[in-house]
């Protein structure tokens, strides 16, 4: 059995079958700036960020990242980090995302056959700024005096349950 997957396993590799890596989704609003994850194991030298297929984002090419081709649409916004190279992160900084960035980004490791999927969803930024919920003066009273009133009967709850131990105890003793 282990002899039959190995074989398999051997002829995909063979007839060039990519290998599919898990994709993330990310969310962001126009204008942000955002990270394209891609990590594979330390030692690759060669890595091709794609949009929709075709477009071309940015290459790391023998360990050096080239823009040449760069599909107009990521010029002086796409950035990757070549410090992380030898811990083989290969993620792209997106900075000022627009509507067009939305869609589907492919890491590929022709060394490997590996790619990696990225699905960007891009939203208008919201126009009044997301508040958090405030709680009024007499809801807090409200709140408090809960609070004390709790605290008070646990007390008393506690002082008879002492006092039942005792009377129990002291019960046994005669």
């Amino acid at each position: 059995m282990m002899q039959r997957c190995c074989a398999i396993f051997l002829l995909l590799h063979l007839i060039g079958k990519v290998s599919l890596q898990a994709s993330a989704n990310i969310t962001s609003f126009v204008g942000d700036t955002i990270i394209l994850p891609c990590q594979i194991q330390p030692g690759i030298t060669d890595v091709l960020w794609r949009h929709n297929v075709s477009w071309k984002v940015l290459n790391v090419i023998d360990g050096k990242p080239s823009i040449e081709e760069q599909f107009d649409i990521f010029k002086n916004r796409a950035e990757s980090f070549p410090s992380e190279y030898a811990k083989g992160n290969y993620s792209v900084m997106l900075k000022d995302v627009e509507f067009d960035h939305a869609g589907r980004y492919t890491c590929f490791f022709p060394e490997l056959n590996v790619e990696k999927l990225v699905e960007l969803l891009v939203k208008e930024k919201p126009t009044e700024p997301i508040s958090k919920p405030t709680i009024k003066d007499t809801e807090t009273q409200k709140a408090t005096n809960s609070s004390v009133k709790a605290l008070k009967i646990l007390t008393f709850q506690i002082a008879l349950l002492a006092l039942t131990l005792h009377l129990t105890v002291c019960e046994f003793d005669f």
